[in-house]
């Protein structure tokens, strides 16, 4: 027992000013166990400080105005201690010592002194219960006495205080110790899910033992396990061998029979309560809203398996449909049954977009979506290219050369980047430890690979050269389409506008479709103004010929051995070369690396944009990426990061520079494929007749002298287009495999390859960029996407329920995709229900599909007030900015499930 300093507790309650109306001072002191009997008598006998007593009376003395008498009321003296105080002393101050409890009035004879006088408890449950602040003693006196040994620590009582302040039953002082020995330390870990989760995790680590040695230890052995029946309605053992899977099966079980129909879990009822449904539910969702929540979120995901393995969960969810399993967030094998599930469906030629895209959007806001994200991307990305099959089933048959362009700079593009996605995505699930899904994806990804490369890629491609083919040989080019060539004279003037500083960021081998995502996160920018456009390159598409073809020229020419290409007669190899080419144009131009410019300090970086009106920035991440043997498969992630490069260097250029116009384009585009061609796809020297004599030579492209085509037969002419090369210079031709056809050359890369003639290397990204000043007619700025309540009901009946939002308007362009999050409050603020996860990220145009279903769990409770209010409240999840609260009515009860007493 803690040492109580009661004289010096005392003789502050004698020490204080009388109020106007009482003539002197009496207090009551309680010590129902006459624990401080002595220090009673001692005090009778000497007084406060030693002043000494006669006949138990000290006199008047220092800051005491009057005398103090010690008064014991013991049984057999009542009437005579009730006389003394309220008629003989009623000059005296008095301390009446009592061996009673506080608070009992019925049938005591010193009722009326009890009522007027100050109240001292200085028994020790008294001192222990004000101090964690405790206001009825009476209802948890027992409780306290039954819990000593918990409350002997200061550190242990300090603990309780801050996760139940205010106990009032014996419940509360049962979860506040239970809640403190799993290591609680404050007010919101007092729950039953917070014990549950602590006892699971405790038998996870360290096992039943040490389990059963914590709860004896404050002797609660007893108390955790009445207390998981009464919460949970589990009644097994929690201090054996096979504890954890016996608890876990029950909780999780019962937890995902809420979302599961009937049948579902046949042959595991035993492990269901359906009574208990909602607490066990609850309990699993909050599991990781602690402060680690990783390791919290690993503790449960191995228990999770645990239970899988055991109840062979991942067969049974793989028969079920996939809306029965959409909504159960419990076990994370449902996303990996359905995945596999999917995957395969679509290795073997089925139609499973609308199904794949329903899962996707409802998953992303359940749990465990995180750990095979990387697989959802795959899905994501599988399905948007079968939706492009579908919706080009009957092929590709323009029959226009600028039609078959326009298809491609609008739609066809499309295909290439959700290709893109797919190979990154399928590079990341591989680093992912998911044995399930590892032959699905390969499976899917391989059917993608077929789709792209011997349907698309082969096929659209085939159209694009059938259509062009003839201007092709006539000139070099369609005609119709910007030209790469005409860049600076014509393209560029029609996005600089009247700019005094122009940037022309040029980035080796930008392909057109990731020139389109670089477009859609500029757009995003608050103020920012995008405009894109595409244009034809030189032939070969190669950076010898696409750098200088974007420089000032009247002449291109090509050298006589094919080394380099001259722009009216000045060689372009070298930026400062290029700047040569430029300042003889515009004499303040300058030309230089963008990480020259990045490195540059912010003083220079200024002053060079204010001195210069014309700036080429070259950008080369992708194609010093798939150039190299070693790094080639590498060059899709490298786009993703040339997509946020080009962004921050815009962004860059117009903080800098804030009415500088940013034009970013490319020397050429590129195809790469996952696998390898075969060797039919491949064309060697016997297939080449000239081949001694070529000026150029690539995968994709060959230059010779106008002398050797003589030696071309016409079957050898239907292997390859040939190209006319009247833009650099006379006496050339040049040549390009159909389809995704490569030269054979020894060395060099197989999968990324650029040179020829098909749309992916042939169309060019124009981008304009520039930031419009708040205020300006050009200002637009950027909005998240909202979410609002579409159910119609405002009442809640059922502790389990859900609610239908709708996002008003997709995300896209100005307006920004947004995570929210979504929880019951009362009017108070205090949360009474789950907190949920809702994305507002769809970019579709139809509204159905903007749909979000979110799915709610009360907390448990005594009841909920039929009068309320309660709020559904929408917060950033980033920011937690309270976006709206819509006012509902909760008429639940709990009490007849469960009477948890909290």
């Amino acid at each position: 027992m803690p040492k109580i300093d009661v004289e010096e507790q005392l003789k502050l309650r004698f020490l204080q000013p009388l109020l106007a109306c009482m003539p002197r001072r009496v207090v009551v002191w309680h010590d129902a166990d006459g624990e401080f009997a002595p220090e009673f008598e001692r005090l009778a006998a000497e007084g406060f400080d030693g002043a000494g007593t006669d006949d138990s009376v000290m006199p008047a003395h220092g800051d005491f105005e009057r005398p103090v008498r010690f008064v014991e009321a013991c049984e057999g003296r009542m009437f005579a201690v009730k006389k003394l105080v309220n008629r003989d002393d009623l000059v005296s101050d008095i301390l009446l010592y009592r061996r009673c409890p506080r608070g009992r009035l019925e049938g005591d004879l010193l009722a009326d002194v009890e009522l007027y006088a100050d109240q001292f408890q200085a028994d020790y449950l008294s001192l222990l219960a004000d101090q964690l602040g405790i206001e009825n003693i009476d209802a948890v006196r027992e409780s306290l006495r039954e819990h000593k040994t918990f409350f002997d620590a200061k550190t242990r009582c300090a603990k309780f205080a801050a996760c139940v302040p205010h106990a009032s039953s014996a419940s509360d002082i049962e979860l506040g110790i239970l809640t403190v020995i799993f290591g609680g330390k404050e007010l919101g870990d007092a729950r039953p899910a917070f014990v549950l989760r602590g006892c699971m995790t405790m038998l996870l680590h360290e096992g039943p033992e040490a389990l059963a040695e914590l709860v004896d230890k404050y002797c609660v052995h007893d108390v955790l396990s009445a207390f998981i029946v009464r919460c949970y309605g589990f009644d097994g053992p929690l201090y054996e061998r096979d504890s954890l899977l016996m608890l876990a099966s029950h909780v999780l079980l019962t937890a995902a029979s809420t979302a599961l129909p009937e049948g579902a879990l046949k042959g595991l009822e035993s492990y269901v309560a359906p009574a208990y449904g909602s607490y066990c539910l609850e309990a699993v969702r909050t599991w990781d809203q602690t402060a680690d929540t990783q390791a919290s979120s690993e503790d449960l995901f191995e228990i999770c398996r645990l239970v899988e393995d055991a109840r062979g969960l991942f067969a049974r969810f793989e028969t079920l449909p996939i809306d029965v399993l959409t909504s159960l967030d419990v076990f994370p094998c449902v996303n990996e049954a359905v995945l596999s599930q999917l995957f395969c469906s679509f290795a073997q030629g089925a139609d499973r977009v609308e199904d794949a895209r329903a899962f996707a959007a409802r998953r992303c806001d359940l749990s465990w979506y995180r750990r095979v994200e990387s697989y959802f991307d795959l899905l994501a990305a599988v399905a948007d290219m079968c939706a492009f099959r579908q919706s080009h089933a009957g092929g590709f048959h323009l029959a226009q050369p600028q039609q078959v362009w326009d298809a491609y700079s609008s739609d066809w593009y499309a295909m290439d980047a959700a290709y893109r996605h797919m190979c990154t995505a399928y590079l990341r699930a591989r680093s992912v430890e998911c044995d399930a899904l590892e032959e699905p994806a390969r499976a899917v990804a391989d059917w993608a690979e077929n789709l792209y490369s011997n349907w698309f890629l082969a096929d659209a491609n085939v159209c694009w050269a059938a259509a062009a083919q003839g201007e092709w040989a006539d000139c070099g080019y369609i005609d119709g389409p910007a030209r790469q060539d005409e860049f600076y004279w014509h393209v560029l003037p029609a996005f600089v506008g009247s700019a005094k500083t122009t940037v022309v960021i040029v980035s080796d081998a930008l392909r057109y479709e990731v020139a389109r995502d670089v477009a859609a996160l500029l757009e995003r920018e608050r103020g920012g103004n995008v405009k894109v456009s595409s244009m034809q390159a030189v032939f070969p598409s190669i950076t010898e010929v696409g750098m200088p073809a974007l420089l000032p020229h009247q002449v291109l020419e090509l050298a006589e051995d094919g080394a380099f290409v001259l722009a009216d007669g000045m060689p372009t190899a070298t930026t400062p070369q290029r700047e040569a080419v430029l300042t003889h144009v515009e004499p303040t131009a300058r030309a230089l690396r963008s990480s020259a410019y990045l490195n540059m300090a912010g003083t220079e970086r200024k002053a060079l944009l204010k001195d210069s009106r014309l700036v080429y920035l070259y950008h080369n991440k992708i194609d010093a990426t798939g150039e190299k043997a070693a790094t080639q498969d590498d060059v899709f992630d490298a786009c993703a990061d040339t997509v946020e490069e080009l962004a921050a260097l815009a962004r860059r250029v117009c903080t800098d520079a804030p009415g500088a116009r940013v034009v970013m384009t490319a020397d050429h585009g590129f195809i790469y494929t996952r696998r390898e061609l075969n060797e039919c796809q491949m064309l060697g020297k016997p297939d080449l007749p000239f081949l001694d004599a070529p000026v150029m030579h690539g995968k994709r492209h060959l230059v010779v002298p106008n002398e050797a085509v003589a030696k071309l037969s016409e079957e050898a002419c239907e292997m390859f287009v040939n190209v006319g090369m009247g833009r650099l210079g006379a006496g050339f031709e040049g040549f390009a495999p159909r389809e995704n056809v490569h030269f054979k050359r020894p060395g060099g890369t197989n999968n990324y390859v650029h040179g020829g003639m098909s749309l992916q290397e042939l169309c060019v990204p124009v981008i304009g960029f520039w930031r419009a000043r708040s205020g300006s007619k050009d200002f637009v700025d950027t909005r998240v996407a909202t979410l609002r309540v579409l159910s119609e009901g405002r009442r809640v009946t059922n502790s389990l329920f859900s609610v239908n939002l709708i996002q008003e308007e997709p995300a896209q362009g100005k307006v920004l995709p947004c995570e929210y999050e979504l929880v019951f409050t009362d009017a108070s603020g205090n949360e009474v229900s789950d907190t949920v996860k809702a994305h507002a990220n769809k970019t579709s145009a139809n509204s159905q599909e903007r749909v979000v279903h979110a799915k709610f769990a009360l907390r448990a409770a005594d009841g909920f007030s039929a009068k309320g209010p309660y709020y559904l409240v929408c917060r950033e999840r980033e920011t937690g900015k309270i976006v709206w609260r819509e006012t509902y009515t909760i008429a639940v009860s709990f009490a007849p499930v469960a009477d948890f007493g909290f």
